[in-house]
């Protein structure tokens, strides 16, 4: 089984749900992207527009679990349960082994292994669905995700500018993943989802 939702705890203490989204969850996308500060939405979506388009945000919740990939971390001290961060493998086309890999975590939550939580989880329910290699696209200023695809062992394929291209193999990516100690909730993923 690898999408099998799970509590975890992050390092500040604090149990949250890990597990996939889709067009139920449209709301929470909804939610998310006006929660994020204008920095971290250029940083996501290249650009410095105040709003995300209707028609973005209803394709990146429009995930069906094969072509379009994508787990969320819910708050589940809040009410409403919202999101707090969410990650995605979106294909091309139906069978191909590649897929794009983008995530968003909100400011207030960075720097916590959620980016890892998430990475792992995309990458092993890649891995049941045969995709086997993911592909990102940084700003050269977004340090912090330049920084973790370097330490997941993304090889940049194409240097900027505008934008890196990094590209992961989904075998290797889920090995260092299991490697890493921190944050603690990667070995709840690994136990339920790998």
């Amino acid at each position: 089984m690898c999408n099998a939702p799970l509590q975890v705890s992050l390092d500040t203490g604090q149990d949250v749900l890990l597990r996939p989204v889709g067009l139920e969850d449209e709301a929470r996308f909804q939610q998310i992207f006006r929660s994020m500060s204008p920095e971290s939405r250029y940083l996501r979506f290249f650009s410095g527009a105040s709003t995300v388009p209707d028609a973005v945000v209803h394709m990146l919740a429009d995930a069906d679990g094969d072509l379009h990939i994508a787990w969320g971390i819910l708050n589940t001290g809040e009410d409403g349960t919202p999101l707090m961060a969410a990650a995605h493998a979106i294909r091309q086309e139906e069978g191909s082994p590649r897929a794009e890999l983008a995530l968003g975590v909100l400011d207030q939550y960075q720097a916590h292994g959620m980016s890892r939580l998430l990475i792992a989880s995309v990458a092993l329910s890649c891995r049941a669905r045969g995709i086997t290699t993911l592909e990102a696209e940084t700003l050269p200023e977004n340090r912090k995700a330049n920084g973790l695809f370097k330490a997941l062992g993304g090889k940049v394929i194409r240097p900027m500018p505008p934008t890196t291209v990094w590209e992961f193999d989904v075998d290797e990516l889920i090995d260092r993943l299991q490697g890493m100690e921190k944050p603690e909730g990667l070995r709840a993923v690994f136990s339920t989802n790998g």
